[in-house]
């Protein structure tokens, strides 16, 4: 019986279960299974490493923030928020100062950078494996690569890249899988390291409620969203207080109104089309063919997240969307594929 199947659907209308030919693999099957597999490996580190090359080639490193700064190997003082964006510049002074001391600090942060890139696509891969099947997963996936240098690379709003992006991404993507699999010990780990990183983990615990409303208790949601809610706080709180004494200026300003006049300027256009490459409009268009009730959940607790987005971030700065990426590329292959429902629904074990 496959996961997602029913147990009624396993049996025929007379009682007796239907006798299915099962092919076993074999020892050549096996082998030609992991070579395939070796060689998409390779392509996608391939294309990491061209992402990460093009998006710090084509973008500027945005100075109050540098990354060198914040991992403390410069005079201290990064402005704030990014000053509490601290996971990747202190793996990367960790790592320089501690195992690889003949490898310059920006090298060390090319590589975890295409790392990155690659647990996303590993992450989403899975993710979609989830909820729309194995045979759609590498196209969702790859989708993801597709859709990154449009955030990335060839949005020139605002042309600068952060060391935490590409990590972002990863945790978010990693962070839907798990939840997926309700495995919270691990989910709750990622959370605090993903919130060390970007204080964007809060987009989780919105998709969590989203997907979770009818599903699971009230009063185990309410847990969920209170640990999440005071794990997200302490940490902010500490990082504040770790950098008192060397607190850099505070850049983080309400931005609904420039993004009020982006929205009205027939200018500022082309970057809302160019968001997702355009795909949105598909999302939109063929929304009635997304058949997984948990991919639309997650796609509407994004909603409350654009909000968010547009009161403190600038919506023309299409790299602040990032996190999002791979639920809009799940989405998005749904349409196309025409599924006519969460394949895994079966399969996902009971709330509480």
């Amino acid at each position: 019986m496959r996961p997602w199947d029913s147990e009624e659907d396993t049996v025929s209308l007379r009682g007796v279960e239907p006798r299915v030919a099962v092919e076993r693999p074999t020892a050549s099957t096996g082998a030609s299974s992991r070579a395939r597999e070796a060689l998409v490996l390779a392509l996608v580190v391939a294309l990491a490493c061209a992402l990460s090359w093009a998006r710090l080639h084509f973008n500027d490193e945005f100075g109050p923030g540098s990354l060198l700064r914040v991992a403390g190997l410069e005079q201290p003082g990064a402005a704030t928020p990014f000053q509490y964006r601290v996971l990747t510049p202190w793996l990367v002074r960790g790592l320089h100062e501690s195992v690889l001391t003949a490898v310059t600090p920006l090298v060390i942060f090319r590589w975890l950078d295409m790392l990155a890139i690659v647990a996303a696509w590993l992450a989403t891969r899975a993710l979609a494996r989830s909820v729309l099947g194995p045979s759609l997963a590498n196209g969702a996936a790859f989708l993801l690569l597709a859709l990154l240098p449009f955030h990335f690379v060839f949005s020139r709003e605002y042309p600068f890249w952060y060391a935490w992006d590409m990590t972002s991404i990863a945790v978010f993507a990693t962070g839907l899988w798990l939840m997926r699999r309700r495995s919270w010990f691990a989910y709750y780990a990622l959370f605090a390291l993903g919130t060390l990183n970007r204080e964007t983990t809060c987009f989780l615990t919105l998709v969590l409620v989203g997907t979770e409303w009818r599903t699971m208790p009230r009063a185990r949601l309410a847990l969920q969203l209170g640990a999440q809610a005071a794990l997200w706080i302490a940490i902010k709180w500490a990082l504040r207080e770790h950098f008192a004494d060397a607190r850099g200026a505070d850049v983080a300003q309400s931005t609904w109104r420039e993004n009020l006049d982006a929205l009205a300027s027939p200018a500022s256009w082309r970057w809302f089309l160019l968001a997702f490459g355009g795909t949105w409009v598909v999302l939109i268009a063929g929304w009635g063919r997304i058949g997984s009730p948990w991919l639309r959940a997650a796609l509407l607790a994004c909603l409350p997240a654009l909000a968010g987005l547009f009161l403190v971030g600038v919506w023309t700065e299409l790299r602040i969307f990032g996190e999002l990426v791979p639920l809009v590329a799940l989405g998005v292959v749904a349409v196309l594929a025409g599924r006519a429902g969460d394949l895994s629904a079966g399969s996902r074990p009971a709330a509480g």
